[in-house]
């Protein structure tokens, strides 16, 4: 699939921790505290000069900062990390996806030294925002992205399109020139309908056109209710009949996954903690099928090298005609189609 040498790109997770609270993220069931599997931990520095030696880091051409649970604006040691990577090698290019909601002057300064690309995400202007991005506030979003740029930063204003938001995307936009972002990006994220619940189990409010049921014991058993195996969690191809076509990230641009335990995966869609993470829930078949595969994995215990050697059969699992047989569920309904636009 990937050999050690093929290695340009690295998709990177700093930590797990998060300040913010947002409710279809995986730290979380709807907004409610939970947490389904996974460490809570963050890389340290000297974590990540163990796993990124010299001579590999010089190989690189592109570090995405941006973890499956966590923000890195909650691990210590990101900036210091950063200035690594960046003083170690002054070509990769260092891009970063943050909620943006906390440290202080100093260190989105020193950001922006680095010589960075950070994409802030901004929901909505004022309260609008945290409809989503909750636990985090607007301004204060906004005075660390000005701080960012101040400093020569090159900042992007991402915005997830909502329906509660929809009336602020072109004011977003031109605020977005008027601050001195450099682009404004609107995205389609999937995770825009749903009830949102607080910590006493209690409905706050609804995103987008969701018309299902809002008790929280209901939804919270329902998902953990049905057994999962690969056959009823399957919802988009039949690999019996379908010709799934499979754009892998990994391939097409030589990348890999790092998690902040130092755990290495071909991408973030297998990088869920498989171990560990959705016992019980439409996670736990597509991750059953990976542990069956994962050997030597964790990159603070052994060399890259070898922690890659353990998604490196995947290439000929895709031929497989059954999920039984070991076709991989979570390759096919993350990055399959069945036509010639393949899902990047």
């Amino acid at each position: 699939m990937i050999t050690y040498e093929d290695i340009r790109e690295i998709h990177l997770e700093l930590t797990t921790l998060c300040n913010a609270k947002c409710p279809q993220c995986p730290r979380n069931f709807n907004g409610f505290t939970f947490n389904d599997g996974y460490p809570e931990t963050y890389m340290t520095l000297d974590q990540a000069k163990h796993i990124f030696n010299p001579t590999f880091l010089k190989q690189l051409t592109q570090f995405t900062i941006n973890g499956n649970y966590g923000d890195m604006v909650m691990n210590p040691d990101s900036v210091d990390i950063v200035e690594y990577l960046r003083e170690t090698n002054s070509d990769v290019e260092i891009i970063i996806s943050t909620n943006g909601g906390a440290r202080n002057k100093e260190f989105w300064q020193r950001l922006a030294k680095a010589n960075t690309k950070v994409y802030f995400d901004l929901d909505g202007i004022d309260e609008v925002h945290s409809l989503y991005r909750q636990n985090t506030r607007y301004q204060t979003v906004i005075k660390n992205a000005l701080t960012y740029i101040g400093a020569g930063g090159h900042a992007i204003w991402k915005c997830i399109k909502f329906k509660h938001n929809v009336h602020q995307i072109e004011e977003m936009r031109q605020l977005s020139v008027d601050f001195g972002f450099k682009t404004f990006e609107l995205i389609e994220h999937g995770r825009d309908t749903g009830p949102v619940f607080n910590d006493n189990k209690e409905l706050t409010h609804i995103l987008g056109d969701y018309n299902g049921t809002t008790d929280f014991e209901t939804m919270f058993v329902d998902e953990r209710s049905e057994s999962r195996t690969v056959d009823n969690t399957a919802w988009r191809f039949d690999p019996t009949v379908d010709d799934i076509q499979l754009g892998c990230d990994t391939l097409q641009n030589n990348r890999i996954y790092i998690a902040a335990n130092g755990d290495v995966a071909p991408c973030c869609y297998t990088g869920f903690f498989p171990n560990t993470y959705g016992k019980k829930t439409y996670m736990e078949p597509l991750n059953a099928q990976l542990t069956e595969l994962m050997s030597e994995y964790n990159a603070l215990e052994h060399d890259i090298e070898t922690c890659i050697k353990w998604f490196n059969g995947f290439t000929d699992l895709w031929k497989k005609k059954s999920y039984k047989d070991g076709r991989l569920l979570v390759c096919d309904e993350n990055c399959g189609s069945t036509n010639c636009s393949q899902k990047q």
